[in-house]
């Protein structure tokens, strides 16, 4: 009995730690019966929610910062052997490996974390983000320089490769490329950091010290050496180009990678104005508003009634996860700054949601389960269910099956940022205006008849209160389900069962914990 109940003890602690990991393919009844002594138990929303919602969010968005910086290089403890400034997509290193580090996620995590510096860069966690900023952009500088199947950096076609390995050197396999979104969405996170970190520094721009700060991010000259510039020339020369979409499956012209764009565009005229680079403000200001007159408004389906994300795809309905993020990550928070043709509250990306949800909910069996609180008495009412990527969507997390394709949690989380920031934006402008193109979507939500709602309320009035506090329970709504699949110790990976809720795919995904903290932020109005 001595050794016996350590054994024990060991046991149920290997056990309890495969809870919090992404279950493989069984091949045999013996690897499934083992499988199912693994599977974590799936908590009610009565026992998972015994705080209340607000004190859980507190507390998963603690989690999913822990554990995205876990993902980062040098001090995180997943990613011992990567180079200084990597963010890796998951620890993940079979079945699937997502060991690399993608432009895409990596600039959109990093534009999480100078959000979270530029609230507050004096206390103790931005210190630490700043060194992780700082190592991030030193090692873009690096990549981009790095020689690859996408191209060179002397023409600067190399910018189009999607991912790289930790250690920073080229990936030479097999892979959709080019993707023209990663070199919009660095340029962003980086032109993010150059503001958040000149504000916090206010000294710095009049100093002997600032081109030494400065100029490696961006440099007027041409040719081009410095990271930001050398992103949005590459942006403002090759949007017009077909790429492969976000999901890296579908080449062609996309809504996301469209978005993004106009707001790097955007946002560098601005900036190569400030570094007094006045010709390359006027041609990146021309390029977005060719975009967006040109390219953008080709997204929007009168036929279908929403918006798709990929151009000429007789294969795809066009609804697509990708149009939310299209919204969020193609929107700045200050309007002022970059405003953005399809904000989340447009009633086009409002109608393209409520047509997502719909098809979502049909198709994933865990959106019929009671306890998630999906079935109404309206099935088109507005409620927090599980969403995927796309509805033709085959991916099982590991490889494509003819009844694969899940629930995602970044996904799911999107739709609710959608909802709070519509939310904020009301209560912003005090006013809401319901037109016949975006009347469908307010009167599901409201559970109205859409032609009766058509007008403009403001603050105050009861259509205008409705409003505000059915898109934030809506919202919560969607916390909710993702709080039901999360790990019973916070863990989120890149999937959850469409039957089951038990993960899939990628474990720790840093996309998921990253899209979790804005929701949190999204919530409380920032």
């Amino acid at each position: 009995m001595v050794f016996i109940v350590p054994f024990i003890l060991i046991a149920y602690a290997v056990l309890y730690a495969l809870a919090e990991s992404v279950l493989p393919i069984a091949d045999s009844q013996e690897q499934r019966q083992l499988l199912l002594l693994q599977e974590p138990t799936i908590p009610s929303p009565s026992s998972r929610f015994q705080q209340s919602l607000d004190d859980w969010i507190q507390d998963e968005e603690e989690i999913a910062l822990d554990r995205l910086l876990a993902n980062i290089a040098p001090n995180g403890k997943n990613v011992a052997d990567a180079a200084p400034g990597s963010v890796i997509a998951s620890p993940s290193r079979e079945h699937p490996d997502y060991y690399y580090q993608w432009v895409r996620d990596a600039a959109i995590t990093i534009s999480t974390l100078v959000e979270l510096y530029a609230e507050d860069p004096y206390d103790d966690l931005s210190s630490k983000l700043l060194r992780i900023v700082q190592d991030y952009a030193d090692l873009q500088a690096k990549i981009q320089h790095v020689d690859n199947i996408s191209g060179r950096y002397d023409d600067l076609s190399g910018l189009g490769e999607p991912k790289f390995h930790a250690n920073g050197s080229a990936f030479n396999g097999n892979w959709g490329r080019p993707q023209r979104d990663g070199p919009a969405l660095r340029a962003l996170a980086l032109m993010a950091f150059v503001r958040a970190y000149n504000a916090s520094h206010p000294s710095l721009w009049a100093s002997n010290e600032r081109d030494k700060f400065f100029k490696p991010l961006y440099n007027p000259v041409l040719p081009v050496d410095s990271t930001i510039k050398a992103d949005l020339e590459y942006t403002s020369h090759n949007w017009r180009y077909p790429g492969f979409d976000l999901w890296e499956e579908l080449p062609g012209l996309h809504f996301f990678t469209a978005m993004v764009q106009h707001r790097a565009l955007t946002e560098g005229a601005a900036l190569a104005a400030a570094f007094g680079d006045p010709g390359a403000a006027a041609w990146y200001t021309l390029q977005a508003h060719s975009i967006q007159a040109t390219l953008l408004p080709s997204f929007w389906s009168p036929q279908k009634h929403h918006l798709i994300e990929t151009l000429d795809a007789p294969s795809r309905s066009g609804l697509d996860c990708a149009i939310l993020l299209g919204a969020l990550h193609g929107t700045s928070k200050s309007p002022t700054r970059s405003p953005s043709p399809y904000p989340p509250h447009a009633p086009e990306v409002l109608l393209t949601l409520l047509a997502f949800i719909r098809d979502q909910r049909a198709r994933f069996p865990i959106n019929s389960d009671p306890d998630t609180g999906a079935e109404t008495e309206n099935p088109d009412i507005l409620a927090g269910v599980a969403l995927g990527r796309y509805p033709e969507d085959r991916y099982t997390g590991y490889a494509t099956a003819p009844d694969g394709g899940n629930p995602w949690f970044l996904c799911t989380a999107a739709a609710a940022e959608i909802l709070y920031r519509t939310a904020s934006y009301l209560t912003t402008t005090n006013s809401l205006h319901i037109s016949p193109l975006s009347a469908p979507f307010w009167s599901h939500l409201l559970n109205s008849t859409g032609s009766e709602l058509e007008g403009t309320y403001e603050a105050g009035t009861p259509v205008f209160e409705a409003a505000v506090s059915a898109l934030r329970g809506a919202g919560d709504a969607f916390v909710r389900t993702v709080g039901r699949y999360t790990g019973r110790r916070g863990g989120m990976g890149e999937q959850f069962g469409r039957v089951t809720g038990e993960g899939r795919g990628a474990r720790d995904l840093t996309w998921s914990y990253g899209a979790f903290v804005m929701v949190g932020r999204a919530r409380r109005g920032r």
